[in-house]
């Protein structure tokens, strides 16, 4: 069985005038895609690698992510995961080794969102909101099977602010 986490980029800044792949997170953006990656380290939730979108807010999540986790967990860019939809997204995934075991994949909405719930085939990840992540496991043995079989369990669904002290 595989472990896939996916995660949609926290949130970004709107402050200057970028285009749409330039805009960088902004501090609230910055504070939540570390405190994920801290839960999920905390959690035992730990990816084999990190793939995520080129786009400047993606792979600033995704160093967040791996800061908060204090692991030396590898990051990959793919610039077909910038304003992929579903479909574009699974097949991304196909394309990983089948050593990796846990892969976290950081994205946009509204595919990131799409292909959680088509993966799960549960509604109530239908907009996920910036920086929340969902864990699943994946009855396959190959990345290339996934979103080709029954739905995956889900682990965990986790957002920033659930893990804001109260």
């Amino acid at each position: 069985m595989k472990t896939l986490f996916l995660m949609r980029h926290a949130k970004s800044s709107w402050k200057e005038p970028l285009p749409d792949h330039e805009r960088p997170l902004n501090k609230r953006g910055r504070k939540a895609a570390k405190k994920m990656g801290k839960w999920l380290a905390k959690t035992g939730w730990i990816p084999d690698l990190i793939l995520s979108s080129d786009a400047r807010r993606a792979v600033e999540t995704a160093r967040r992510v791996r800061k908060g986790l204090q692991r030396d967990i590898p990051i990959r860019t793919n610039p077909s995961l910038y304003e992929a939809d579903v479909h574009r997204i699974f097949d991304v995934i196909a394309e990983m080794e089948d050593l990796i075991e846990s892969l976290l994949i950081i994205t946009h909405n509204p595919g990131i969102s799409e292909a959680a719930v088509w993966a799960s085939d549960d509604e109530t990840f239908a907009w996920m909101p910036t920086a929340a992540v969902l864990g699943l496991r994946c009855r396959i043995e190959s990345w290339k099977e996934v979103g080709k079989r029954s739905p995956a369990d889900t682990l965990f669904y986790c957002l920033p602010k659930s893990l804001e002290k109260k």
